[in-house]
């Protein structure tokens, strides 16, 4: 699995919109951006909020010396905290943009630091081991970076949501990077979360739906309406 795998992103503008957050998003991954519009409105922006931060920090891996993708992290990590704070935040629209949709979800706060801590760990193996290394330890610190996402998405929909919610979310998180990655045993992790996922409330749902829309075994891509119809019958059957 590729250090380089995740695209990079766009660079955050001087000031924007709720409006530009969302095309910012279709833009970068249509996928993601699709599945969130069968959120309501209020999730549907800390959604979009929150996938744009996780590119953001998948920026950080694309970093020529780790320790400058670190140096971000730490940026972010300290933005966090002031957009979880009762003070001013940093003039940075993602940032203000992350202020506004989590004002009375204090309860992400943790769950975003969480995510900032599992890209760390991949930078502190590329530190010590050079750079990125298949398999074992660091394939895994890859893994948990999607459950920590998968996890905090699921927070961002249900506030207080079941544990065993959230690691079923985790779960199919990490089974499909797993899978995109021809992981040994992938396939078999794939199918356990499936079924672990069905019991997973219709209101998360959105934060799991941009899977129904991944390439096929034979590795083909879906077409734009495929994409929106594995979606819908998703959403309809909580099956992916």
């Amino acid at each position: 699995m590729s250090d380089t795998a995740n695209p990079p992103t766009l660079a955050s503008a001087p000031l924007a919109g709720a409006g530009e957050f969302d095309d910012r998003l279709k833009r970068t991954d249509e996928d993601r951006w699709l599945a969130t519009r069968y959120a309501d409105v209020a999730g549907r922006e800390r959604l979009v909020a929150i996938y744009l931060l996780n590119q953001e920090l998948q920026r950080t891996l694309h970093t020529k010396e780790p320790m400058l993708g670190k140096i971000r992290l730490q940026w972010w990590r300290e933005t966090l905290e002031q957009v979880g704070g009762a003070g001013p935040v940093r003039r940075h629209d993602l940032a203000e943009e992350l202020a506004r949709v989590t004002a009375k979800r204090a309860d992400l706060v943790a769950p975003m630091g969480a995510l900032v801590d599992a890209f760390d760990d991949i930078l502190d193996d590329h530190l010590h081991a050079g750079g990125h290394q298949p398999g074992g330890e660091h394939e895994a610190r890859h893994l948990a970076v999607e459950g920590r996402l998968m996890r905090l998405a699921g927070i961002a929909l249900m506030p207080a949501a079941p544990e065993p919610d959230l690691d079923a979310m985790a779960g199919m998180g990490e089974a499909a990077l797993a899978l995109k990655a021809e992981l040994p045993e992938a396939q078999a992790r794939w199918d356990a979360a499936r079924r672990q996922a069905r019991a997973v409330p219709s209101v998360m749902w959105p934060a799991l739906l941009h899977l129904a829309a991944r390439v096929d075994a034979k590795g083909r891509e879906p077409s734009p309406f495929a994409k929106r119809w594995r979606m819908f019958s998703a959403a309809l059957w909580r099956k992916l």
